[in-house]
């Protein structure tokens, strides 16, 4: 029995629609990456997040807690079990409201509106602290800049970054200055850092969608645009994230003085970093 036309030409066009709309996310991802500068790519993806109620109290990843492999972290016996906590990325408050039920005393900080006055309903009536400040504004204060994190001073034994939030540093040597910026604020302290991986990342399947991107990045380059970064990608509820390949992770950290213990590449890609100097090695 044949398909009525109908039903054939609905598939085709739907086929057809699919195809074009692999095609603009395309163009769009490839001006994106060569013609906005890291500090614009970062102001994109603070707007993403901003219209995302999961990550806030009664959203589901918020209501979820900590992930298992995040308790499993905190169990880690290079993990202080006590004291004083800087928690970069704090997002809404999942970890944070965690860490406090556990006793830690937390300094946070967290960019996105939204997100921060979530979780700066999560401190209320403890010791802990959130601060509207970026990843920028920590290499900022170590560099001895002033900005948002001026008080962010004194003793910290252990040092979290929110779920995620590596791979929102979009140029591999932002996240370099970072870690340089961790171990001079926090010269002992192991760190809770979870990314995204190239291997576990979203690729093109399709070999004329391959084509087509290498094409589009050739004529945007010779437009004027800049280089890519190879790990670099866009998600329209995310924004900007950089996938990392496990060898490029550890030179990174590497640079910055740091070793990379407690690896794992699955589902929710994480690992914690030891600084060199605590872990036996040169500093």
């Amino acid at each position: 029995m044949t398909a009525p036309l109908w039903s054939r030409l609905v598939f085709r066009s739907s086929r057809a629609f699919s195809a074009l709309d692999v095609a603009q996310q395309l163009v769009r991802d490839e001006l994106f990456f060569a013609f906005l500068h890291p500090n614009q790519r970062a102001a994109l993806t603070s707007a993403a997040y901003a219209l995302n109620s999961d990550y806030v109290p009664g959203g589901e990843i918020f209501s979820g807690g900590l992930f298992s492999w995040e308790k499993a972290l905190l169990e880690h016996p290079k993990v202080p079990k006590s004291g004083r906590v800087l928690l970069a990325a704090a997002g809404g408050g999942r970890e944070l409201g965690a860490l406090i039920a556990r006793g830690y005393e937390v300094y946070a900080f967290e960019p996105v509106a939204p997100f921060l006055e979530s979780a700066r309903r999560v401190v209320r009536g403890s010791t802990s602290t959130v601060i509207a400040a970026r990843y920028e504004d920590l290499i900022a204060r170590m560099a001895g800049q002033r900005g948002p994190l001026d008080d962010c001073r004194g003793k910290f034994d252990f040092c979290v970054l929110g779920w995620g939030s590596l791979s929102h540093l979009t140029e591999p040597h932002l996240l370099v200055s970072v870690l340089k910026a961790l171990r001079a604020l926090a010269p002992s302290a192991p760190v809770m850092a979870s990314f995204l991986t190239r291997s576990a990342g979203p690729e093109a399947t399709n070999g004329g969608a391959r084509m087509l991107r290498r094409w589009f990045r050739r004529a945007v380059q010779v437009a004027g645009g800049g280089v890519v970064p190879p790990g670099l990608r866009f998600l329209k509820s995310a924004g900007f994230l950089y996938y990392f390949t496990r060898e490029e992770l550890g030179m990174l950290c590497a640079q910055a003085g740091y070793e990379i213990d407690a690896f794992n590449d699955g589902d929710y890609p994480h690992a914690l970093l030891l600084p060199k100097a605590v872990n036996g090695g040169g500093s």
